[in-house]
């Protein structure tokens, strides 16, 4: 992912939302409601006025994860594809789209996640033409030979190594083995190592994959800013009108529901604070796009455990000052916010602890997570808590979307896990109307020692072992050839 350069121009466009039209209709964070409209073709084109004058955010969301990856031997390619995405076509390799895309005075990047691939891209509005026409080009004819897949495989490779040298990813991985046996969620974005590593040998797999997942039917543009709802839909009908294609269904396979949780522990062989991660599996976000009062309720849980996270874990939390301010048991405390996933997913809780901890200090920890969360399923929190954490969530929304880069990312993720720009609105419905009784009946529900699943990371101590030998990331090399 590259830094972005656009951020001074943002600042000097002024970031501070329009005010609404009088016979404007009101949205809980914006100015005005998205307005969405589906292509033939099935893209869905979604814009949002914001006031930046001669600014626009062009987002193209792609309903394609790490989730999709139910093929053994091919994790990571969700991923891979938001670096082969910047190779160009035939009419526009690589570097002159980069060249382009710097002429027009744009930022552009991309992210990958278990869900989604979001590419983003920020610049004046006045290009807005040039850039539905360069993404159309890029989207519909990507274009890349063996040398180039064999190029952006091995710069994978190198980003994997990268990411490795941090107890994050492996902790990340550690904990999604343990909490998912079957269902994809069980590898990470990056993708089992072993599966990194043979990566370059799977050109012509890499090829049928841009053909089953990127598709207009499961692509959405969210464009916000300086924009006209029906002239950005006339040039998105001439340049992505021809489209086609219809996106593939992987079977996933299906989790079995937890009945003893799980544990590890990761020796770490250079210097680090010692580490606690707790995962409760979760439900999905929207029930698995139920409809009706399937929906709503499923909402209204996910709407329940977010104000759970913040009312145990948030910095005003009981246990955040205990373990963190008074005890400094913990240098840090923290829970994934906002991280909704398609299917069932986890309910993550992160700490850091003091370095010189001793080993049993990592139960300990996780036992006052658990026993914060069994006091919040008891129905033990005060009313006034529970309102007070419901507002700064909200608030936290909409201290989210100042930029139209902002809006733009917010309205994908929820398009992403919810099927629908509309998502979010539904979500701030659950959220104003979730009871305390639902909160502490999701707590009950979820965030029991059947369902947690708990990773622990420390430095090496003597009775680990002897330090093994150092090894190359992938010690074999790669065979020539196709993919198998």
């Amino acid at each position: 992912m590259r830094a972005p350069f656009f951020a001074l121009v943002l600042m000097l466009a002024g970031v501070a939302q329009a005010q609404p039209a009088a016979d404007a209709p009101a949205h809980p964070l914006f100015p005005r409601p998205p307005e969405s409209t589906r292509l033939p073709n099935g893209l869905t084109v979604v814009s949002v006025p914001w006031s930046t004058p001669g600014i626009v955010a062009y987002y193209t969301l792609v309903r394609v994860g790490s989730r999709d990856e139910v093929e053994a031997g091919h994790s990571g390619f969700a991923h891979l594809f938001e670096h082969m995405m910047f190779r160009g076509t035939e009419a526009m390799p690589g570097p002159q789209y980069e060249e382009r895309i710097q002429a027009l005075g744009a930022d552009n990047n991309a992210y990958t996640t278990r869900d989604f691939t979001l590419y983003t891209l920020t610049a004046p509005s006045t290009s807005l033409a040039e850039i539905v026409a360069i993404e159309a080009e890029r989207f519909q004819r990507l274009h890349y030979d063996e040398d180039v897949f064999r190029t952006e495989t091995g710069a994978v490779q190198g980003e994997y190594a990268k990411n490795a040298s941090h107890p994050f990813l492996p902790m990340w991985e550690a904990m999604s083995e343990i909490a998912f046996s079957r269902h994809t969620y069980g590898h990470t974005t990056m993708g089992y190592l072993r599966d990194v590593c043979v990566m370059p040998t799977r050109f012509e797999y890499s090829q049928r994959f841009f053909r089953r997942f990127y598709t207009p039917d499961d692509t959405t543009l969210v464009v916000v800013g300086d924009v006209e709802h029906a002239e950005l839909v006339r040039l998105a009908r001439e340049a992505y009108g021809s489209w086609r294609g219809r996106r593939d269904r992987p079977r996933l396979p299906t989790e079995a529901e937890p009945r003893e949780g799980g544990r590890r522990h990761l020796v770490w062989e250079a210097p680090t604070p010692p580490r606690v991660w707790v995962g409760y599996r979760g439900p999905s976000f929207d029930g698995g796009q139920a409809r009706g009062p399937r929906r709503e309720r499923a909402l209204r849980t996910t709407a329940a455990l977010e104000i759970a996270k913040a009312l145990a874990f948030a910095e005003p939390s009981p246990l955040y000052q205990r373990l963190v301010v008074e005890e400094r048991k913990l240098l840090e405390l923290s829970s994934w916010t906002n991280d909704f996933t398609r299917d069932p997913g986890l309910f993550l809780v992160t700490s850091v602890m003091t370095p010189g901890e001793e080993a049993p200090a990592y139960d300990a920890i996780a036992e006052a997570i658990q026993g914060a969360l069994t006091e919040i399923g008891e129905g033990r929190t005060p009313a006034e808590r529970i309102e007070a954490v419901r507002s700064n969530l909200r608030y936290g929304l909409l201290t989210e979307v100042q930029t139209p880069s902002d809006v733009a990312d917010l309205l994908a993720r929820f398009a992403a896990a919810g099927g629908s720009v509309t998502a979010l609105d539904e979500y701030l419905a659950a959220l104003a109307a979730v009871t305390p009784e639902e909160i502490a009946e999701a707590a009950r529900t979820y965030l029991v020692p059947a369902r947690r699943f708990v990773v622990s990371l420390g430095e090496r101590r003597e009775s680990d072992g002897p330090r093994p030998e150092p090894a190359p990331l992938c010690p074999d090399p790669a065979p020539a050839g196709g993919a198998r």
